[in-house]
């Protein structure tokens, strides 16, 4: 029961932070600090979808597969807000650009996010499914490095609260009971690793520095 209770406590850290980091990016769209793309989101909840069923699939506790759930509807959230921000931006008779477009990686991940659930439908291999899903995500970061790299456009505090979320989920991970373990914690220890880049490139100082070092 203890056990249990601690998985518990460290799966609704992860999930209410994952939602705050949400709504922290939310505001950053709404006051033009962030540059979003709708039809980027719409592939990313896709991916966020995938992600979820074939995670919850693995030998999982809710308190486990909080967080992805979480992101699936931060990523529903952002995208219904992308596109009324669009509409209005239209509606308004305005041409200026406002919201990067969506790249060749975004298609790219969404189709290793389908090709994921293809696998999963076909084999029934959850972990396999998740692993491929979670680890190709990375082609969806790079261009997020990049962009921050050069530009700065994204702001630190959601990204250090999603590293945050998936410690805790990491915690709900180890704390529990079930028996996948090891493929339950590619989730959370990896796309920690992702968001962390994310997060560091933020800052001004580290971006000069990098921008120094020779090529």
């Amino acid at each position: 029961m203890a056990t249990m209770t601690l998985a518990a406590l460290f799966g609704a850290l992860a999930l209410l932070l994952h939602l705050a980091g949400y709504a922290w990016y939310a505001v950053g769209i709404l006051r033009g600090r962030t540059r979003p793309n709708a039809a980027s989101w719409f592939m990313w909840l896709i991916g966020a979808w995938v992600e979820y069923r074939t995670f919850d699939a693995i030998d999982s506790h809710w308190a486990t597969s909080a967080l992805p759930l979480a992101c699936f509807l931060g990523c529903c959230a952002i995208f219904a807000l992308t596109v009324v921000l669009q509409f209005a931006k239209r509606a308004a008779g305005s041409r200026e650009v406002v919201y990067q477009p969506a790249r060749g990686t975004d298609y790219l991940a969404v189709g290793f996010d389908l090709g994921a659930w293809v696998l999963y439908a076909a084999t029934g291999g959850a972990v396999w499914a998740n692993t491929l899903a979670v680890t190709t995500s990375i082609v969806s970061f790079i261009p997020i490095w990049k962009s921050t790299l050069r530009h700065g456009h994204e702001t630190p505090g959601p990204w250090f609260v999603w590293c945050a979320a998936y410690l805790a989920m990491f915690g709900a991970v180890l704390s529990g009971t079930g028996t996948q373990a090891f493929a339950q914690s590619v989730y959370p220890v990896y796309y920690f690793l992702l968001s962390a880049v994310v997060a560091a490139l933020t800052f001004a100082g580290v971006r000069e520095r990098l921008r120094r070092r020779p090529a």
